[in-house]
């Protein structure tokens, strides 16, 4: 492929059909399309110099520290959207490295074979990837771990009270949390192909790769996103309780 400049402002004009068809039918949102579009087309455009920095330098501490502001970026992502509270910062922290660590090295050297896993071709996609996997599914499982906490307290102290550890009384919680993580990769998987486009085998054999390592490489991301997000969630819970419980196990306001 040669991608120049005119072939994308030739690939821009696209937008205009369908602008057009919303302009002359009085649809009210040409401008919030508009906006989207151009706020969509800053972020890939401070994304890609990012990247070409990193890709150019290629130095490992460079790229670890560019994963790390995935993380980041993930971890503020997920408190935003499940509108959780400062002190979940370092729990959602925690698993979301917890399982880019396991994860991504388990498919970077042993599924993938990567010989030099810390270069930025073969690091920061998979960290990207991960991370983005993670934060879909993680805000919606906290949110509804919180929310059940706070809205069925009566259940967790009445378990307390009769004598259960809070491993056993949180546990309804936990597996209303864990259900929130499997259910939409479990979506995703069974409706692969059917009406879920399989972006990772199309973009990589726009690039030039074969079908059978397309296919091999989403079937693996989508292995991997599934257990990352499990394995953030079952850290970020663990870690939470030495945060959202007093010493006396109530819960804190």
């Amino acid at each position: 492929m040669n991608i120049t400049i005119i072939s994308i402002l030739l690939g821009l004009l696209l937008l205009a059909a369908p602008l057009y068809l919303l302009k002359a039918l009085q649809v009210t949102l040409v401008g919030k399309a508009l906006r989207a579009f151009v706020r969509a087309a800053v972020a890939l455009v401070a994304l890609g110099l990012c990247l070409y920095l990193v890709f150019r330098w290629n130095h490992w501490a460079i790229n670890l520290l560019a994963v790390l502001l995935m993380a980041a970026v993930g971890m503020m992502t997920v408190v935003r959207q499940a509108r959780l509270g400062s002190r979940m910062y370092v729990p959602i922290g925690a698993g979301l490295l917890a399982a880019l660590v396991v994860v991504g090295a388990w498919l970077l050297l042993l599924a993938l074979g990567v010989r030099r896993p810390l270069e930025a071709r073969y690091l920061l996609p998979v960290a990207g990837l991960l991370v983005g996997s993670m934060t879909q599914t993680l805000s919606h499982a906290l949110s509804v771990y919180y929310r059940s906490l706070i809205h069925h307290d009566q259940l967790y102290y009445y378990l307390i009270g009769n004598g259960a550890s809070q491993a056993e009384a949180l546990s309804w919680y936990v597996r209303r949390s864990l259900e929130a993580t499997v259910l939409p990769h479990v979506k995703q998987m069974s409706a692969m192909v059917l009406t879920v486009s399989p972006l990772v085998v199309w973009a990589m054999l726009l690039s030039g790769s074969s079908v059978v390592e397309a296919i091999a490489v989403q079937l693996l991301v989508l292995v991997a996103g599934f257990t990352a997000s499990v394995v953030a969630l079952v850290v970020a819970l663990f870690v939470a309780r030495h945060y959202n419980f007093d010493g006396f196990n109530r819960l804190k306001s």
